[in-house]
């Protein structure tokens, strides 16, 4: 079953599975088809692939001989169950992974250090073009990208160990450097391709992959959710992947995206179904951005929902530095949260009683936000009706977690038509529990 001396001349950990033995390659098929059979897992990610083979190296060069391995082993496993992921760690030739790629397995990029420096806020190496499959000359993404792994240091510790600063504005304070992380996210998902988000990343995890030794136990810190701002991270993350999830310009291989991302502005200009335009200014300071738009004409962005009419003769916009946003030809359900979220110094409990406040600015014009507080998690619907009562507007959200949340309505109504000047409420509703805010709009 075994080479008692690995072939690989780097790494090595003891003896070494030949997978050109017919038992070691019945065990395999065994071993794979119980787990699949048995326990109906979903998928495997093998480790250290570029290893299954006899061929002497350090693994790194093109090897027909392993390629042979690795499919003869994916067969077997899709024989079983054809919807079965097969992940490969392999980092060998590039030329060898777009084979297995085109086969369908999925292999891991690893895109740390490049997404830490646009977190952390230094241009030098912040290129994350190679975590994006077409980059690489591959024609399906079957890329698994990440920024973070249990090999890789923690992106908000280096923003908070050795992240940039420029006056007032440092990487190192906690909310800043949290924000930076929103900003390499919205970067990092909207990419088509798998993705993969390391334990805790969504909450901003700060311990260093050092901590209690490189292998060592690491907290678990379901506190995090305790914090206003790594909440607020989530819900950006959550925000994202609802995005991705529902508008298949994100992930499909039909769509084409244009990178241009050299720089401290990172803009990913992208077209299929829809058109969006992905901006975001990684520096330190603020700079005058010539935004990538393929066309003049109405924006709508993402997380606010407000439109916005570009002229492409039109002189750059100023962008604050880690400000970040996606922009679309279509309007897009907004989310209901504020990805700059400016929370009060030391707000970091949550919510203790259901609670619907006021809208801001009323009256308003065109567009308003609104805020309410879930002390636990519940089924919710947000309508707005007019003063006869009719309701114009709804939206529901199932298993709401409890937290502080906002959304931005923008006067129409469900179909999209501009409502008129008048008085309208909101009712916020959960089972028996309602609460009802007043608001005119003034055109």
């Amino acid at each position: 079953w075994y080479n008692e001396v690995s072939p690989n001349t780097s790494y090595s950990w003891g003896y070494d599975f030949n997978h050109e033995d017919l038992n070691t390659q019945a065990f395999v098929d065994r071993v794979n088809r119980f787990w699949i059979e048995e326990f109906h897992v979903d998928g495997y990610r093998f480790d250290f692939t570029k290893g299954f083979t006899n061929k002497p190296g350090d693994g790194g060069a093109f090897d027909g001989s392993r390629i042979t391995i690795l499919k003869r082993m994916s067969d077997q496993i899709w024989e079983i169950d054809p919807t079965n992921y097969v992940i490969l760690e392999h980092f060998a030739d590039n030329s060898e992974e777009r084979i297995l790629a085109d086969y369908g397995m999925l292999l891991w990029a690893n895109n740390n250090y490049n997404y830490a420096q646009v977190s952390m806020g230094y241009p030098d190496n912040s290129d994350f073009s190679w975590g994006f499959y077409r980059a690489r000359g591959w024609t399906n993404p079957h890329l698994m990208t990440y920024m973070e792994s249990h090999d890789e240091e923690r992106l908000m510790y280096k923003n908070l160990t050795w992240g940039n600063s420029s006056g007032n504005y440092s990487v190192k304070e906690l909310q800043t450097a949290l924000s930076r992380q929103k900003l390499a996210n919205v970067l990092f998902l909207t990419l088509p391709g798998p993705k993969m988000i390391w334990q805790f990343g969504e909450l901003g995890y700060d311990y260093s992959i050092d901590y209690n030794g490189r292998v060592g136990n690491k907290p678990i810190k379901w506190d995090y959710f305790r914090n206003s701002y790594r909440y607020n991270l989530y819900q950006t993350i959550q925000a994202l992947l609802k995005l991705r999830n529902e508008n298949k310009l994100f992930t499909s291989a039909e769509t084409n995206v244009q990178l241009s991302i050299s720089g401290n502005i990172k803009q990913l200009q992208m077209s299929g179904d829809m058109e969006a335009l992905v901006i975001g200014n990684m520096d330190v300071d603020s700079i005058n951005a010539v935004h990538n738009f393929p066309y003049g004409g109405t924006w709508y962005d993402y997380f606010t929902g407000d439109s916005i009419y570009i002229n492409l003769t039109s002189t750059p916009i100023s962008m604050a530095p880690g400000e970040f946003h996606i922009y679309t030809n279509e309007k897009l359900e907004t989310p209901i949260i504020d990805p700059v979220l400016g929370l009060e110094e030391n707000d970091f409990s949550l919510p203790q009683k259901f609670t619907l406040y006021p809208n801001y600015p009323n009256p308003f014009n065109a567009t308003t936000t609104l805020r309410y507080d879930l002390e636990k998690t519940s089924d919710i619907q947000i309508s707005i009706y007019d003063l006869k009562g009719q309701r114009v507007w709804q939206t529901k959200y199932s298993n709401q977690a409890a937290g502080r949340y906002m959304f931005t309505w923008n006067s129409r109504d469900q179909a999209g038509r501009q409502l008129q000047s008048s008085i309208y409420f909101v009712v916020l509703q959960r089972a028996n529990d309602r609460q009802v805010r007043k608001m005119t709009l003034l055109k």
